[in-house]
């Protein structure tokens, strides 16, 4: 440019860059406003328009003279999917710290963007620009964060878990009860029905009250719950009950010898 060897030069890079400040000092060169710089950005939605002001380089100078249309490239900063959240957050915060400055071509916090045309944004991204970094992230170190977000993840499991058993296992554990009770009723209805059918004697009278003892020793030494006191008594009489039936049967058939 300098040598007159080239007509156009075509730079991409900040207005702060040696080179830029350099041509625009020279005398002999011009910067070029594109006038159909909104058309290039709707057909090439990586490019946008940039105006730069009259006189912001120097205002005294009036450099430039006009205001000045250009064509700029748009930057990214892209990642995997599988990067861990914590570090597309130090990336961001490392952007914000170095871009979100006011300059020539932006106000304050107009960089980074929070939006692209082309590649979707990381869900991280899109929560830090929501609301900012976490307390967490502001306040405790990355290596621990990292081992604090899987103990809750682990608790949030541990929860999701125990909840349901909460509520569960207090009704199973009372169906457990209940259906030892129903076991030992179970077993005193059959030998009730086992004395209404012995007419032929196929059982006798000790072992009709060597079942019974076992099933009133078995029921007095399991423990069971103060809210099933009712039960267990009722099942005791029950017992009580058809013990002074087969004395009674005894007594008739003793009376009737």
């Amino acid at each position: 440019m300098k040598d007159r060897k080239v007509d156009v030069a075509w730079i991409f890079g900040p207005p702060q860059a040696p080179a830029v400040q350099a041509l625009l000092k020279n005398p002999d060169v011009r910067l070029l406003s594109f006038s159909t710089a909104e058309a290039y950005t709707r057909i090439y939605p990586d490019l946008v328009r940039l105006t730069l002001p009259q006189g912001v380089f120097d205002i005294k100078k009036n450099l430039p003279p006009t205001d000045v249309s250009l064509i700029a490239s748009t930057n990214r900063v892209l990642v995997r999917s599988d990067l861990h959240p914590e570090i597309v957050y130090l990336l961001l915060k490392a952007m914000l710290a170095e871009h979100s400055e006011p300059g020539i071509f932006q106000r304050p916090g107009e960089f980074p963007k929070s939006s692209d045309p082309e590649y979707p944004l990381a869900e991280s991204a899109v929560e830090f620009y929501r609301n900012g970094p976490s307390f967490m992230q502001r306040h405790v170190p990355l290596w621990l964060s990292v081992h604090i977000q899987r103990l809750i993840a682990v608790l949030a499991t541990v929860v999701a878990v125990v909840i349901p058993l909460l509520h569960y296992l207090p009704q199973l554990y009372r169906w457990n009860v209940r259906r030892r009770l129903l076991y030992w009723y179970a077993r005193l209805q059959a030998l009730e029905a086992a004395i209404e059918s012995n007419s032929g004697g196929t059982k006798t009278s000790a072992e009709v009250q060597n079942e019974l003892q076992r099933i009133e020793d078995a029921v007095s030494h399991i423990r069971f719950p103060l809210a099933f006191s009712d039960q267990v008594y009722n099942l005791r009489s029950h017992i009580e009950i058809v013990r002074r039936r087969i004395t009674g049967r005894e007594n008739l058939s003793l009376a009737a010898e």
